[in-house]
């Protein structure tokens, strides 16, 4: 089977998911920022944003197909680490692997490619970036927080990339503000874009492709 056409096909999905989805709440967004109509304002003596919530609900909008995205992408990398033992070592005869760990899924693969001699610092995919996409996927499928809509990066999660590729732009001014450190009250969002949901889509492209060509 070639596992690397089929999970190339489940991410040319999810960037035509992401591109189609994000449109909608793009427009708003820029219709509110442009102050086109219906987002033109009206004299207002409170001096407080108008349209604010509005712009607020089409950014959680976008964030959130941003989340789904990710969600195709992470998940489509674990099918394809599990068939990828399935058939290239438990075929052969070999035991049944064990594919969870309390560190998580992808820590678990690792730890089965470690056995079978493949040396994983070799690989030329960003296996930080992709333990990133996976811990950012996790936050986004188990929300915490009823009274929240956005999804953040949770403790654990920034004691170990302080610096969370999947955050936004404004959110990294902040943090860079505070000369590197989250401030107490800063937990900044799971922020997924064209740009990088394409960044991640290619390391786990030469992950995959890596994995054929080793073994």
């Amino acid at each position: 089977m070639d596992l690397v056409f089929f999970i190339k096909e489940r991410l040319k999905f999810a960037t035509y998911f992401f591109e189609n989805a994000t449109k909608p709440f793009s427009g708003l967004i820029s219709a509110i920022e442009k102050e086109e109509p219906p987002f033109v304002p009206v004299y207002d003596e409170s001096g407080e944003p108008q349209y604010l919530q509005e712009w607020q609900d089409a950014r959680t909008g976008f964030e959130s197909v941003g989340l789904t995205a990710l969600s195709m992408v992470a998940s489509s990398l674990q099918l394809f680490l599990n068939d990828w033992v399935r058939f290239r070592l438990e075929s052969r005869g070999e035991p049944p692997y064990k594919r969870k760990h309390k560190k998580g899924w992808f820590y678990a693969y690792r730890k089965i490619l470690e056995e079978v001699g493949l040396d994983v610092t070799a690989c030329p995919a960003n296996l930080e970036l992709i333990e990133q996409a996976v811990l950012a996927r996790n936050r986004g499928q188990h929300p915490e927080m009823l009274t929240m809509l956005q999804t953040t990066h949770s403790k654990s999660d920034l004691e170990k990339y302080p610096n969370p590729y999947f955050m936004s732009e404004t959110d990294q001014r902040v943090i860079e503000l505070d000369n590197g450190e989250l401030s107490w009250w800063l937990s900044p969002n799971v922020f997924v874009d064209e740009s990088r949901l394409s960044t991640v889509i290619s390391e786990v492209e030469k992950l995959c492709e890596w994995l054929e060509e080793e073994y």
